[in-house]
């Protein structure tokens, strides 16, 4: 069921264990009023099968669970080719960092300073695309500028651009 999206509650799987109990002609030890197996049963339960834990589920939408089964993603791939398919995500790098790696300083100095911005600092965008095939398009970086400079270009990688925003 787990694969399903729809895991057993430990009170779904205690009464559960109780209408298979009873269907199944079984002598048990379950409580007739409440049709539901005791607590000290699930904990047998789970210890007769260390390949079961409990696990607090994520949320997942129906139309993305849809999107996972395998006979989907088939039916995709069949009507596409790999070389059209492509992914493009973005992410944000700050030009100022937070952390600073440790540098060499006399013995017993209490306080190390490192000379940084009083800016907050701007957040650069770096993009990137791949095909389903593998092949990537070169990256861009967007930076928080009104007009481009040359220097943005410096480092990149071939084929990679810069704009302003």
């Amino acid at each position: 069921m787990q694969k399903r999206l729809f895991g057993f509650t430990m009170k779904e799987l205690r009464r559960l264990a109780y209408q298979l109990a009873v269907r199944n002609g079984c002598d048990h030890p379950f409580n007739e009023q409440t049709e539901i197996a005791g607590e000290d049963w699930v904990q047998s339960f789970m210890k007769r099968h260390p390949e079961l834990s409990l696990r607090k589920p994520e949320a997942t939408s129906g139309a993305r669970a849809i999107g996972l089964r395998s006979s989907s993603r088939a039916l995709l791939f069949n009507l596409t080719t790999g070389e059209r398919i492509y992914n493009c995500d973005e992410t944000g790098i700050t030009v100022i960092p937070k952390q600073y790696s440790r540098i060499t300083a006399n013995r017993g100095q209490r306080q190390v300073g490192v000379l940084t911005s009083a800016e907050r600092g701007n957040t650069v965008t770096f993009e990137m695309c791949c095909s389903a095939a593998g092949n990537f398009m070169s990256s861009m970086l967007i930076f928080p500028r009104q007009k481009k400079k040359q220097e943005f270009k410096l480092g990149l990688p071939p084929g990679g651009w810069a704009e302003a925003n």
